[in-house]
């Protein structure tokens, strides 16, 4: 969450591919994985929610960073929290997703 996904692109060029519309999330990433992986904590989810919680990121910039993280095999969070941090990722991805039915 220190750049936005804007300077992200822009930044990394055609070495990434991003959709994150209404519809759609695909990302295609075209460089070598770091290993270890970057590592994501319950606390980098904590932090997110304070900032969206303090109106200092907006609830698609929130959803879309959700899904990089879930999109991009750079990142990773195995071990004793990893079913929490997976299901709340995938929450607030899934945040601008419409509803069967509802308006896209």
């Amino acid at each position: 969450m220190a750049i936005p996904l804007e300077e992200v692109r822009l930044q990394l060029g055609c070495m990434l591919e991003m959709d994150f519309s209404s519809t759609k999330r695909t990302l295609t990433s075209y460089f070598l994985l770091p290993h270890p992986g970057i590592r994501i904590e319950m606390a980098h989810i904590r932090n997110a929610l304070d900032k969206y919680s303090r109106g200092q990121i907006t609830d698609t910039e929130l959803s879309d960073w959700a899904t990089m993280l879930l999109l991009n095999e750079a990142y990773e969070w195995s071990g004793p929290d990893e079913d929490g941090i997976a299901e709340m990722l995938n929450e607030l991805s899934l945040r601008k997703i419409p509803k069967a039915g509802g308006p896209a």
